[in-house]
């Protein structure tokens, strides 16, 4: 927080010495001038965050004064105190002060005119007020020093008043800065003050052209335009909360524009005849209402509501210094309203924004739900028509096969031409049929790689084999390259899918290759681990523009290319996908009119020995089986894999959805074994496990867990609870059975 130092002549002075200084100038310009500015710290504390230390100033139209000290530094202090006007001025412009009062201040300093013996009378007023502070001696007890002690005693009541009002203030600055919610801070400052200034009722009326949101300081079932706080001195007083609202707005109303200035209202009962109308006196008498008192409190330069004092027993003249403390009250009240306010505000932003994110969210999801279900759809449709597609389309390509090579009767040209034509064309849509099956699988996630030992020479020679025909009807040399050593030739991989990748891309280096053109496969090792496939042509070659096109699905190049080569983009998009499933890479190199070349690099592990065929392993002796095998889990596409894993083994599955209900069940079907997936709806795995355990009829039973990847801690918590077996996804199918097998063999009776 900034500090503020004015330019005062200063001198260090005990601090009661300054206390007294205050009430000095106080009561001088009061007696000067009912009438006379005072101004305090309380106001700057109020309108800016700077720390000015406590002063007061006084102006009345014979007396200008301030004193100032900062009681935070040290004792004695070092207090400034001036009677100059300049002084006043430079104070009043360099404090950080801006309110009406301030600018009155400064208006009458302008117009001040000190009196020649204004020092002197000034300085023999000072004398005798410091005289009359100054205590007795009961040794020197006289009527005169009766008499000076008891005019010192209002001034004592006065310092007294004046350190009650600041702990006042203070409360009510403590209670904002600490949040308080502003419907208690309201009421707890209400009835504080009403005791404090022994008032017979203290009241808030709201107004409701006022909006702060939810937060409006209004307590639970009271509307704005209306009385909304009240503190009542005895429970004799008619309270204004009971009253007919239309009764406080007319009388208040016909106030609104001084109160919209800030002024402050005072009313006493010899005043309601020529101030104020007949309703307005009714209205007063029926509330018994001898003196009225109304503040406003503005809420940035806008009128939130007027703080009203009453007194009923008598009437009573309102001091400068109650009004001044019930302004302050009021601008204390101010500053809570608006902090409140601003909190409302960044609450509902707060809560508008996360609306918004849930909303986005949620919006997010059903649109990646909506995605997924399509994709799904259109996945299972593109499987069940290609499987519908096929059964028929092989019957056109095989008939027509047959009557090609037909021996009864002759076929004409132009009949073997159109057999020939039914023949590619069937061929064609096979193959498209064949990319849209396989594209569905692969998006599906339904592809599985089968990996086994072959011969890398084999397999380039049986496609070199394969497409030297078409080659050679399109007018294209192709050739082999094999850069294979002995010991090289082994490869473990998929063999199909490797000859698919081949396929597609041999298919499309003869396509795109003019008449005199080549094309080459080259297959090498880059190095222990990778073997590398590249196939190059001499053909059109490739836009670099376009190749971004290449290996997404359903996309081709420009549409020339579409009228004069055909096919439908599925190709390389679904090489791309049958590399990358093997862990590979694939890229191209191309020039328009000069050429492509595709390399395709997979990680692999080859064999050093000689070509063997691989066998399958024996097969596992199975031990007689009987009873039932209870299966635990929710994954449904797992649950069924397993399922008829253990049923093609020979055992009898039951499998059970909810951990909750699986305990009793299990417990009535008495099973051999029991496979408990770790994460289940309703219990955890392991509880599970834990809780067959503990049953006199399941203690010894065999039971399997499946989990995802544990480490070692876990593992062993899950073994402590019972699993005897834990099997970790994904679940091999041969480690399934020989598990199972394990865990029965050991098992007597079985």
């Amino acid at each position: 927080m900034d500090s503020f130092h004015p330019r005062l002549p200063q001198q260090r002075l005990p601090l009661a010495t300054f206390d007294s200084l205050r009430v000095w100038v106080e009561q001088t310009a009061r007696d000067d001038d009912e009438e006379a500015i005072i101004l305090t710290e309380r106001a700057v504390r109020v309108h800016s965050r700077t720390h000015v230390g406590q002063f007061t100033l006084g102006v009345s139209p014979q007396f200008c004064a301030i004193v100032w000290a900062n009681p935070q530094n040290e004792t004695p202090l070092s207090v400034g105190f001036s009677l100059e006007r300049d002084q006043l001025q430079t104070f009043l412009e360099d404090c950080p002060l801006k309110t009406p009062q301030r600018n009155r201040a400064l208006k009458r300093l302008q117009g001040y005119q000190q009196q020649p013996d204004y020092h002197s009378q000034v300085a023999l007023n000072l004398a005798q007020f410091i005289s009359d502070r100054r205590p007795s001696r009961p040794a020197m007890s006289s009527p005169q020093t009766t008499k000076a002690t008891t005019s010192c005693q209002p001034v004592e009541d006065a310092l007294q008043h004046h350190r009650q009002q600041e702990q006042l203030l203070k409360q009510v600055t403590t209670q904002t800065c600490e949040s308080v919610a502003l419907a208690v801070l309201i009421s707890n400052t209400v009835d504080r003050v009403r005791r404090f200034l022994e008032l017979d009722r203290l009241c808030i009326y709201q107004f409701d052209n006022y909006n702060l949101g939810s937060q409006t300081g209004t307590p639970p079932n009271r509307c704005r335009d209306c009385m909304t706080y009240e503190a009542l001195s005895h429970e004799g007083l008619t309270s204004v909360l009971s009253r007919q609202e239309s009764q406080h707005w007319q009388f208040l109303n016909q106030f609104r524009d001084r109160y919209e200035r800030g002024e402050t209202l005072r009313l006493n009962a010899q005043e309601f005849d020529s101030q104020l109308p007949e309703t307005s006196q009714r209205y007063l008498q029926e509330l018994g209402i001898q003196s009225h008192l109304s503040v406003p409190i503005r809420v940035q330069g806008h009128l939130w509501g007027i703080l009203l004092a009453h007194q009923c027993d008598r009437p009573r003249l309102w001091q400068p210094r109650e009004q001044e403390f019930l302004e302050h009250i009021a601008d204390h009240l101010s500053v809570a309203i608006y902090q409140a306010q601003l909190y409302a505000e960044v609450q509902q932003q707060k809560e508008t924004l996360e609306q918004r994110v849930e909303q986005r969210t949620q919006d997010l999801r059903d649109a990646l739900v909506t995605a997924q279900v399509a994709n799904q759809t259109r996945s299972d449709f593109l499987s069940t028509v290609s499987h519908e597609l096929r059964t028929p389309l092989t019957c056109v390509i095989g008939m027509s096969s047959t009557l090609l090579r037909w021996s009864f009767g002759n076929l004409t040209p132009k009949q073997r031409d159109y057999i020939q034509s039914i023949y590619n064309s069937g061929e064609h849509l096979l193959e498209l049929i064949n990319d849209l099956l396989d594209l569905s699988q692969n998006e599906s996630g339904k592809t599985v790689l089968s990996f086994s030992e072959f011969s890398l020479t084999q397999l380039a020679q049986e496609m070199f084999c394969m497409m030297v025909d078409r080659a050679t009807v399109n007018g294209v040399h192709l050739a082999l390259d094999l850069q294979l050593r002995e010991h090289q030739d082994r490869l473990c991989a998929d063999r199909d899918r490797l000859r698919q990748i081949l396929f597609n891309l041999l298919s499309n280096a003869i396509k795109f290759t003019a008449t005199g053109g080549q094309a080459l496969l080259r297959i090498y090792w880059q190095d222990e681990t990778t073997v590398v496939f590249e196939v190059a042509d001499t053909g059109i070659g490739i836009p670099e523009d376009q190749r971004s096109l290449l290996f997404q699905m359903f996309r081709q190049l420009e549409s020339t290319y579409t009228r004069q080569y055909g096919g439908t983009g599925l190709g390389l998009a679904l090489t791309k996908q049958l590399v990358e499933l093997h862990g590979g890479l694939i890229k191209v190199d191309s020039e328009v009119g000069v050429g492509s070349k595709f390399t395709v690099r997979l990680p692999c592990h080859r064999s050093t020995g000689v070509d063997v065929v691989p066998t399958p392993p024996p097969p596992i002796p199975l031990p007689p089986r009987k009873g039932h095998v209870v299966l635990v889990a929710d994954q449904e596409d797992e649950a069924i894999l397993i399922c008829d894993l253990l049923t093609a083994a020979g055992y009898h599955t039951v499998w059970m959805l909810d951990g909750s209900t699986a305990l009793e069940q299990i417990k009535m079907l008495k099973p051999v074994a029991v496979m408990i997936d770790r994460q289940l709806p309703g219990m955890d795995g392991c509880e599970l496990i834990r809780l067959l355990r503990q049953l006199p009829n399941t203690e010894s039973l065999k039971i399997l867990l499946m989990s995802d990847p544990l480490n070692s801690e876990e593992l062993a918590a899950c073994q402590e609870q019972g699993a005897d077996i834990c099997l970790i996804h994904p679940i091999e199918p041969e480690q399934l059975i020989n598990s199972i097998i394990e865990l029965l063999a050991s098992q007597p009776g079985i």
